[in-house]
């Protein structure tokens, strides 16, 4: 298993998720191995591949998150959460409305 075409695939995925969402208060891109999502007033997320670490990482405005890749999954060992669920949280937080990816 290629580990960068796993994380490739993820953000590829993500995106096409966000794209089903079809919301007016956010825009996002991706491009070579970072996908950034912006809200409305600025604040930004952006998940990006980390390959001296086969990790994605997650930036927020209060803080980071490293997911390593296990059974097929995206997790983040410090909080015990997947990337989907991470993203999916922030994003509701942020929009005051449930978002799932």
């Amino acid at each position: 298993m290629n580990i960068l075409v796993e994380i490739d695939k993820t953000l590829s995925r993500l995106s096409n998720a966000l794209d089903k969402l079809n919301r007016d208060d956010l825009e996002y891109e991706e491009s070579e191995g970072k996908l950034t999502i912006e809200f409305e007033d600025g604040a930004k997320l952006i998940i990006s591949r980390q390959s001296a670490t086969n990790q994605i990482w997650l930036a927020e405005p209060s803080g980071g998150w490293k997911f390593d890749f296990k059974e097929g999954q995206w997790v983040c060992d410090k909080r015990g959460i997947t990337l989907e669920q991470a993203l999916s949280d922030l994003m509701s937080q942020k929009l005051g409305e449930p978002i799932s990816l």
